[in-house]
């Protein structure tokens, strides 16, 4: 695709997504489904924004996209506040989050009529497992409600969207798509290594930041030292050493502790970068938002909708319900509580992004998948099927849970009353 055409079609993506925007906080909704739509209209609608260009574009615009909104989630979280959760938000990204793959990996066999372990389900169950409360801060902000679980639900997102990358990187690798050889080593090198690298690259960048005044030239520093882990993690490492660390979930642990300790330190620079970020991700969310609506084909709305609608409701009502309460078994949160965590779990920014990426993965790479997978379904289905199945769950999970996100906080939450010392 010509350079002149990808600025163009960007500028436009910009230009209505900011329109668009601006018209949902006027209406007082969420803005992601009517970008999903726009990019809709642009694309297989209108015919403005092709489809394969959309795409190609996306190879670029999702993997930056995401360090982005990585970086900039992680960085204004607050470990005193995490501190106060932990508990349960450790339960929320371990168990809850891999009852949730497992269990919307199986509707998704089912619904397919594939076979109960194939991994094509548990693709697509890795991928729209992260959560996006950010469609959720504005009722907070209105409902009187018990903060913490408002605090809660946002600090599972910090964690369990580079956990979502990790998991749909290891299952590629049952696909041939990546360098993968042992799943559960895999796992823990990927994890394990960017817990490792992003502390320490986080430490090496306190010092230099707090010893010397870059005022305007720190976000740029920071966001370049995360791009660079990226290329670190996910591409240099693994061509040289076989095994890397995913780069995005040490982008992530970077920015907690860095933006934790800039925080706490009352440097000014810590202003500079969340400016920064935030301007970034809200970037990031309009060019993802509109071109994975772009990417789809009304071919593809055609042949997989009713699919991407069934395991759109199972992700939403069956495998996240289930997975909370069987991670919360135990915890001292009340049952009104985990229902409430249940039915808050909107899906957003991450899995567009990875279902684009993965979906173009697919396709470019359809002659690797082993055969044992392209019997029961073929690379454009498995592609087709994901993009759509994402594309259903993210709309139903914002517009539901948002609309009912209030009414539930005070039916089942109550206004919340405040302890005298606090």
């Amino acid at each position: 695709m010509e350079l002149m055409l990808a600025i163009g079609y960007l500028g436009l993506a910009l230009v209505l997504g900011s329109l668009v925007a601006k018209i949902a906080e006027k209406l007082k909704i969420p803005d992601i489904p009517l970008l999903l739509l726009l990019g809709l209209s642009i694309g297989p609608f209108l015919h403005i924004i092709p489809s394969e260009s959309a795409m190609d574009i996306f190879e670029y615009a999702g993997p930056i996209g995401l360090i982005f909104i990585l970086l900039g989630g992680a960085f204004t979280m607050r470990i005193s506040l995490l501190r106060r959760v932990i508990k349960t938000v450790i339960r929320l990204d371990t168990i809850t989050f891999l009852i949730t793959l497992l269990v919307s990996g199986f509707v998704f066999n089912l619904v397919l009529n594939l076979p109960y372990n194939s991994p094509v389900g548990y693709l697509f169950g890795a991928i729209i497992s992260a959560t996006d409360p950010a469609t959720l801060i504005p009722v907070f902000s209105r409902v009187k409600t018990n903060p913490e679980i408002a605090i809660t639900l946002e600090a599972e997102s910090i964690f369990n969207d580079p956990l979502g990358i990790v998991s749909t990187s290891v299952v590629l690798g049952l696909f041939g798509l990546s360098s993968s050889s042992n799943p559960a080593i895999d796992l823990i090198t990927l994890a394990g290594g960017a817990i490792v690298v992003g502390l320490l690259m986080a430490k090496i960048y306190k010092k230099i930041i707090l010893s010397c005044n870059f005022h305007e030239y720190v976000a740029p520093l920071v966001l370049g030292g995360a791009m660079l882990l990226l290329y670190l993690g996910d591409d240099l490492l693994p061509k040289t050493l076989g095994y890397g660390f995913s780069g995005y979930m040490a982008v992530a642990i970077m920015g907690l502790y860095l933006g934790d300790s800039l925080f706490r330190a009352d440097d000014i620079d810590y202003k500079y970068i969340v400016s920064f970020c935030d301007d970034l991700s809200l970037l990031a969310r309009v060019f993802i938002f509109v071109f994975l609506g772009a990417c789809i084909k009304l071919s593809m709305l055609e042949n997989y909708f009713l699919v991407g609608l069934l395991v759109a409701f199972g992700s939403i009502f069956l495998a996240r319900p289930i997975g909370v309460f069987i991670g919360l078994l135990g915890s001292k949160l009340s049952v009104k509580e985990k229902l409430y965590l249940a039915l808050e779990g909107p899906r957003g920014v991450v899995p567009a992004a990875l279902a684009v990426t993965v979906g173009i993965e697919i396709l470019k790479n359809a002659d690797k998948i082993p055969q044992y997978i392209t019997k029961y379904i073929s690379p454009i289905d498995i592609a087709g099927t994901i993009i759509i199945g994402t594309f259903m769950t993210i709309l139903l999970s914002v517009v539901l849970e948002a609309s009912w996100a209030g009414i539930l906080a005070l039916k089942l939450l109550g206004e919340y009353k405040p302890k005298k010392q606090e």
